[in-house]
């Protein structure tokens, strides 16, 4: 059975949650008066507290440090809370009878609570910091959000739009309207990205889907590069029903010592793949289906 997130908090470093369970459990054995305690029940009291310890420490360390090194740290911890048992009775002994000199009613209620305040108090920087770090981890993800996607190129807009314009295929309508609300998936910040677009729709249940939910729609559009006059090839990818990428590709017909947009070795052109450095006319660009059907042919943008 799935843990509810409430109780998950709980066991989650740095979570006020975590910090207040810590405190409400020492708290609790600080209501007990070892003094009292017989010599097993004295120990398994010791054991506790020395367990209390090593199970927030254990959560606290980073999980970075290794599991070894975590369980190390962990049990140091423990046998140090055992080794100093008798002075910590010895002084929770002089604070409980000075509070029954003074007319507390109820010293160890009295202890319990300062045992709650200052577990509280002992883990208000690590809050703090966590809430530093979290808010720093939101402002970087925003950051990421806002740079992993930007607008279609109105390029490759124009190209999926002539693409759709020339099929016959009843799907056609449903790609249309997700075209409108297409944008590019940017990778490291760049656009087309080694001759592929990725498409990327913000809401895609609210669109409609196309059958077969994944495949290559069956026009390509055709084009001259203008810099190298290169013949290039572009298709469409469909996947789960949804517009995916936008691919490039050098035509059957190219020049065999074509190299592309990178023949002195330019790192932005090479990312860029062979998009062309400015996107055709659609008067510039040929259609034609893949099809074997007799009612296919090609014709001009």
């Amino acid at each position: 059975m799935a843990v509810p997130p409430f109780l998950r908090r709980f066991g989650e470093p740095g979570r006020p949650e975590q910090a207040v369970l810590t405190a409400v459990v020492l708290g609790a054995a600080a209501l007990i008066n070892p003094a009292k305690l017989g010599p097993g029940r004295r120990a398994a009291y010791r054991v506790g507290l020395a367990a209390i310890t090593a199970i927030d420490l254990f959560r606290g360390i980073p999980r970075e440090t290794g599991p070894v090194n975590r369980v190390a740290l962990t049990a140091g911890a423990a046998g140090t809370v055992l080794g100093l048992a008798e002075l910590g009775e010895s002084i929770d002994a002089k604070a409980h009878g000075a509070l029954v000199r003074r007319g507390v009613r109820r010293p160890r209620t009295v202890l319990a609570l300062a045992t709650v305040a200052l577990s509280l108090l002992s883990d208000l920087p690590n809050l703090r910091e966590a809430r530093r770090e979290a808010a720093r981890d939101s402002a970087a993800n925003a950051d990421s959000e806002a740079e992993a996607f930007g607008e279609l190129p109105e390029g490759a807009r124009s190209l999926i739009t002539g693409m759709l314009d020339f099929s016959a295929d009843r799907g056609s309508a449903a790609l249309r309207a997700q075209l409108a609300e297409a944008r590019e998936q940017l990778w490291d910040g760049s656009s087309g990205a080694y001759s592929e677009i990725d498409i990327d729709l913000p809401h895609p249940e609210a669109l409609p889907r196309v059958v077969p939910h994944s495949h290559v729609f069956p026009v390509i559009a055709r084009f001259d590069d203008p810099e190298s006059g290169q013949p290039r090839e572009v298709r469409l990818d469909i996947e789960e029903g949804r517009l995916s990428r936008l691919r490039i590709e050098e035509a059957d017909d190219a020049d065999s010592e074509d190299t592309g947009p990178d023949p002195d070795g330019n790192a932005e052109a090479h990312e860029r793949g062979l998009w062309p450095s400015a996107w055709p006319a659609r008067a510039e660009v040929t259609f034609s289906l893949e099809s074997d059907s007799p009612a296919h042919g090609s014709r001009q943008g």
